[in-house]
């Protein structure tokens, strides 16, 4: 909890790596959750509180929009942009307020038809808990994107952490397995984390079904706010793959102000711009 006198002014999540000599290196991820005036301040709260860690630096992550006000009222109080992303910067965010016809008019129109042609062509989505499933869709995602993908065990602990929260939806033509997505939710917000599509029975349009059955799930569980978790990191970028396919389905682009830094304890500062910063960034890829 982040206190400002008397009053609650925000919570953060710190996580702490531990590196040589006792030295630690501090990290918030989406955090901290504050208004954006008590941005500055809250960081400053925070580098107070880890004095006693001997941490070197903290490296701050928050959802708040850019704006020149608070970014020169971030560097007044010392904090900085920190030259790298762990988080992505640019995201798209599903309003489920709305009623499933309105989410469906918001989209692109070919994106609606693929949703009607999985459904007409008889795609099957549905929930398990079945990770060598997903695994077995996942890796042929990262092998086709060329991405590295997460052991068994990384998975089996989001599952342990969120319990009831977690939702792996698979989606599949016949017997066989050709779309997967893992999300999770916390309170009334939602996040996709990992997911993907094969490659198999492209004609049919299996993720776009799959993809839409994740949005309505959560909303009959009480999400209003989905994020499909990423996308590029500047405006104006080339749109394709799989940013111009969540695109399709309408939404609200978010752009945050991004990465932030500032020193904690000052003399061992120099070891977090050089190593620490390095290290964070490449844990998130």
């Amino acid at each position: 909890m982040i206190h400002d006198e008397a009053r609650q002014a925000g919570v953060a999540q710190v996580l702490l790596k531990r590196a040589p000599l006792g030295v630690t290196f501090a990290y918030a991820p989406r955090g901290p959750l504050v208004e954006p005036a008590d941005l500055p301040a809250a960081m400053v709260a925070l580098s107070a509180a880890l004095t006693m860690e001997r941490c070197a630096g903290l490296l701050c992550d928050p959802e708040v929009a850019p704006a020149p006000e608070l970014e020169t009222a971030l560097a007044r109080a010392g904090s900085h942009p920190a030259g790298i992303f762990v988080q992505p910067r640019r995201t798209l965010l599903m309003d489920l307020r709305l009623e499933p016809d309105a989410i469906l008019a918001g989209m692109r129109k070919k994106t609606r038809q693929y949703i009607h042609k999985a459904e007409r062509e008889g795609v099957i989505t549905e929930d398990t808990r079945d990770i060598d499933r997903f695994l077995a869709v996942l890796t042929k995602v990262a092998a086709r994107d060329e991405f590295a993908v997460h052991d068994r065990e990384y998975f089996e602990r989001i599952l342990a952490a969120f319990g009831d929260d977690a939702h792996l939806t698979m989606s599949r033509v016949g017997a066989e397995d050709d779309g997967a997505l893992l999300a999770v939710r916390i309170g009334d917000r939602a996040w996709e984390l990992y997911g993907g599509w094969s490659g198999a029975h492209g004609e049919s349009r299996p993720f776009y079904l799959l993809k839409w059955r994740s949005l309505m799930g959560m909303r009959q569980r009480g999400v209003v706010r989905y994020d499909m978790w990423g996308l590029s990191d500047h405006e104006g970028d080339d749109l394709a793959g799989i940013e111009n396919f969540k695109l399709g389905f309408g939404g609200e682009v978010a752009t945050w102000i991004g990465a932030l830094d500032r020193p904690v304890v000052a003399p061992l500062y120099p070891l977090w711009r050089f190593v620490g910063r390095r290290r964070l960034a490449a844990s998130g890829r």
